[in-house]
């Protein structure tokens, strides 16, 4: 209880400190290291911060978002607006490959769709829209195509989380089937372990990455 009742404070801590949330409409629970989060906010730009603030804090094994996103009126937009803005948006990212992108929006939600080289550039798209006004959710359904040998994508995983997560790198396994990436083994915090994922992703070809990494304390 008293490692739940510390980590609370600390993801409390890190929603206050964020800017981009508003930390007053977020509530937030912890059972052996399970984050939960519950409550209304005004934008899925905001809910998207919330995510990505939890994940830098170190003791979180895991993480529930129970949050809605309720827009006010002055930000509501047809979808047909939503669909022409998130196209523009697309087209102007540098880091996008053009016309390789589809957009479907229905009420509010919009679907991501088609073909990249790279995890980033899948991650690049779905930041690009989840700012949009009108926005309420992204369900992001963009493949990355595969590129390179299982060797040159192992290896590449291998560096990488080298460079992420430096103590805990020996402690994490490797393997690379038809692009399809699985990790196994352990480290000390979730935020190494989400470094090890993101590593994985970063690789070129990598169009699944299976994160079986266990958090020990």
């Amino acid at each position: 209880m008293t490692g739940d009742i510390q980590l609370k404070e600390h993801v409390v801590e890190e929603l206050a400190w964020n800017p981009a949330v508003d930390a007053t409409q977020i509530g937030v629970q912890v059972r052996d290291g399970i984050v939960t989060l519950t409550g209304h906010l005004d934008s899925h730009a905001a809910k998207y911060a919330a995510e990505e603030a939890i994940g830098r804090v170190p003791g979180v094994k895991g993480l529930a978002v129970e949050i809605d996103v309720r827009l006010p009126d002055d930000a509501r937009r047809t979808d047909a607006d939503i669909a022409r803005a998130a196209s523009n948006i697309l087209a102007w990212t540098s880091v996008l490959p053009a016309d390789r992108i589809r957009v479907m929006v229905e009420g509010g939600c919009v679907t991501l769709s088609g073909t990249v080289d790279w995890q980033y550039q899948r991650q690049a798209a779905e930041r690009a829209v989840a700012g949009l006004y009108g926005v309420v959710s992204v369900a992001n359904a963009i493949s990355v195509r595969p590129a390179v040998s299982p060797d040159d994508v192992r290896q590449r995983i291998a560096n990488a989380i080298e460079r992420q997560a430096q103590e805990d790198a020996s402690h994490v396994t490797v393997s690379v089937k038809d692009g399809v990436v699985t990790l196994s083994g352990s480290v000390r915090t979730w935020a190494e372990r989400v470094a090890a994922f993101d590593a994985a992703w970063s690789a070129p070809g990598v169009v699944k990455v299976s994160n079986l990494i266990q958090v020990n304390l």
